[in-house]
């Protein structure tokens, strides 16, 4: 099986990458204005340069999420369909991410962190554990 494409880390992301490494999903929160952030060396509100790691809950909802049926990476061919979203977190920000289960997956429903790994590399999935309230 071929292993899934893992950024390399720049300096705005190496500390989320890092935590990810490590098995846990981190964000960096502004210092000065305490806007939570994944990857940044400067608070685009409020441009302080101080960021403290905090561990993220590992909890938040779909935002948007995509079904593919094709695989654009030799990696997901034998896990297709694949889905992938966009998770909102329950601190705030959002990334793309692997979305885990059987679905169906729907804007809103919630998602918890399940850390993977690839080649001693971490990257976060998020397992879906409720559908949206209707």
């Amino acid at each position: 099986m071929t292993a899934p494409p893992i950024p390399d880390a720049d300096p705005a992301s190496a500390h989320f990458f890092t935590a990810l490494d490590n098995g846990r999903l981190e964000i960096l929160r502004c210092r000065k204005c305490a806007t939570p952030h994944l990857a940044v060396q400067v608070c685009d509100v409020c441009g302080g340069a101080e960021m403290v790691p905090e561990t993220a809950s590992g909890t938040g909802s779909i935002y948007s999420f995509t079904l593919s049926h094709i695989a654009h990476h030799p990696a997901f061919a034998e896990q297709l369909p694949f889905c992938g979203g966009i998770v909102e977190l329950s601190e705030g920000p959002r990334l793309f991410a692997p979305l885990l289960g059987s679905g169906p997956f729907a804007v809103g429903a919630a998602v918890t962190f399940e850390r993977q790994a690839s080649d001693g590399r971490g990257y976060a999935a998020f397992r879906l554990t409720a559908q949206p309230a209707e």
